[in-house]
């Protein structure tokens, strides 16, 4: 039985109630990696850590009552609950809802004394909810675990009204102990969105998120007046997520093409979906999802498992899809997604894929080249990518390898089409040189 093959058969059976437990034998996670490259050598992110890598689906952007814009809502632990029920019903079947294995609560940030978001304290009290023995589910049949985040979001002043200010975005915070630094306290004050960002990336554990697909000229990734974050080697090693799709068809394209601008700056970022839902009760709600591509975290602890996912995201082992049920996985020379690798004229892609509730209508590889507009008036992925290889499998799976030609390749990744019309895209596999790194 192929790799793939196992993988899949571990998986529904998981679906079934039994699957995650078959590979509780993997070994144990490996410390969350630092990313190098090194000149000369084939440098992967992190290793598959001894065993076949599940899917684990859910959710990076999501509201409780603790935001000021959700104030008729609950507290953070409702969302949690609501997730972990959908999952304990969906691990029983193969059907139309397929629910999710993680779930981060991002409420918003405190940001001027007329707005009461979250501070310090709401936020101490979110992580200890996420840590709730209500919503630790370690299995035997499946595991479902709660990351506790937060969400930046600037303003400026307009006569009396305080409104979203574009110099800013919108940023996601994970993995860190208090929000306190971020907190704004001076309604003159109004932090620049640099600042603050740099003040986050400052420690390595932390892990950021650009926020929202689709909404104006978001997540502002770049060095000029349009986009006003441009790249540096801090910041790179602490945002590695980009939203390119909320569970809005609309926003895919924007998304995507937001997506292609930060890997064009250099950024070493994978795509995600972040609904922004702000109903603790929905659970994880529609179609699409984040996935990680991760060992069993069957029999580990709350903290032992979210290691291993927060690795799995740190190295690139991430796609993001609109179809809940869709399994992707793919390599070039052998090396993961996520792989940073050194140039070379051509390479081996392997890709394999299965979808439980619809069929495949095309699967690509696509690149970078040279964009048809401007960068800051990229809106489309097609107006910054080029295709190496495709395929039209007409099946709900699809096994390929092909040899594809890489000469001045920065990245390249996979992009996949249900018949329905929901898509998928993964994190890249970056070719880099010493002096340039993957930026094109």
């Amino acid at each position: 039985m192929g790799r793939f093959a196992k993988t899949r058969s571990a998986f529904a059976s998981q679906l079934a109630g039994l699957g995650l437990a078959l590979l509780a034998g993997c070994s144990e996670p490996a410390p969350e990696p630092v990313v190098t490259y090194t000149p000369g050598a084939s440098a992967t992110a992190a290793p598959e850590a001894g065993g076949e890598l599940l899917c684990y689906y859910g959710d990076t952007h999501f509201h409780s009552g603790y935001s000021a814009d959700n104030k008729k809502d609950g507290p953070p632990l409702g969302a949690w609950k609501s997730a972990l029920a959908r999952t304990q019903e969906a691990a029983g079947h193969l059907g139309p809802w397929l629910g999710g294995y993680f779930l981060f609560v991002t409420d918003h940030v405190t940001y001027i004394k007329t707005r009461s978001d979250m501070d310090d304290r709401l936020f101490q009290k979110l992580r200890a909810q996420a840590d709730d023995p209500s919503v630790d589910r370690t299995g035997p049949d499946y595991t479902f675990t709660a990351f506790a985040g937060a969400e930046m979001t600037g303003l400026r002043r307009g006569g009396d009204y305080p409104y979203f200010d574009d110099k800013f975005g919108h940023l996601n915070f994970f993995q860190m102990d208090s929000i306190a630094p971020y907190v704004e306290r001076d309604i003159s004050v109004n932090q620049p969105g640099e600042e603050v960002m740099d003040r986050f990336a400052a420690d390595p554990k932390h892990l950021g998120q650009f926020n929202h697909p689709g909404y104006g000229e978001e997540p502002r990734t770049g060095d000029d007046s349009h986009h006003l974050y441009p790249y540096t080697a801090a910041r790179d090693r602490v945002f590695r997520f980009i939203e390119v799709n909320d569970d809005r068809p609309e926003h895919w394209e924007k998304g995507v093409s937001q997506y292609n601008l930060c890997l064009r700056r250099g950024y070493h970022v994978s795509p995600v979906v972040g609904t922004d839902i702000h109903n603790t009760r929905a659970g994880l709600t529609g179609q699409a999802r984040t996935v990680f591509l991760a060992p069993s975290t069957v029999g580990k602890s709350l903290e032992e498992r979210r290691a291993v996912l927060m690795a799995a995201a740190r190295a690139g082992r991430v796609y993001a899809t609109e179809n809940q049920t869709l399994m992707l996985k793919w390599k070039l020379d052998g090396e993961l997604l996520g792989s940073r690798m050194e140039r070379r004229d051509e390479g081996m892609v392997e890709i394999e894929a299965h979808c439980a509730n619809g069929v495949i209508a095309s699967v690509e590889v696509a690149a970078d080249r040279k964009p048809d507009v401007d960068e800051d008036k990229i809106d489309n992925e097609l107006q910054c990518t080029r295709v190496l290889a495709q395929w039209k499998p007409g099946r709900d799976e699809v096994r390929v390898s092909q040899k594809v030609k890489l000469s001045g390749v920065h990245y390249l990744y996979v992009r996949l089409r249900i018949e329905t019309g929901e898509r998928a895209v993964t994190a890249p596999i970056y070719l880099e040189s010493p002096s340039t790194g993957s930026k094109p």
